[in-house]
């Protein structure tokens, strides 16, 4: 299923990033969607707009270089920060 990385890159606002799930951890969720500098701290989502995760980097061997993105699951984030969020 694809999912969507939103956040504001590089001061664009609302971009979006497109890609799917390539792995599941249980402290983290693997994609390719693009977390580009600025889509931390923003959601993925899935088709219908359900928040699955936190993006929180790229790792990639070089900054220029393709990579995939993590995700903390938003099970963890609700679980360790969900007082503040409500």
């Amino acid at each position: 299923a694809r999912v969507y990385a939103i956040g504001s890159p590089m001061g664009m606002r609302d971009s979006v990033t497109a890609g799917i799930i390539t792995r599941l951890q249980e402290d983290y969720l693997v994609t390719d969607a693009q977390i580009l500098p600025g889509n931390s701290g923003g959601p993925l989502t899935d088709e219908s707009g359900l928040v699955l995760g936190v993006n929180t980097l790229k790792y990639a061997e070089k900054a220029t270089a393709s990579g995939f993105g993590l995700a903390i699951p938003i099970a963890a984030a609700m679980n360790e920060f969900g007082a503040y969020l409500r």
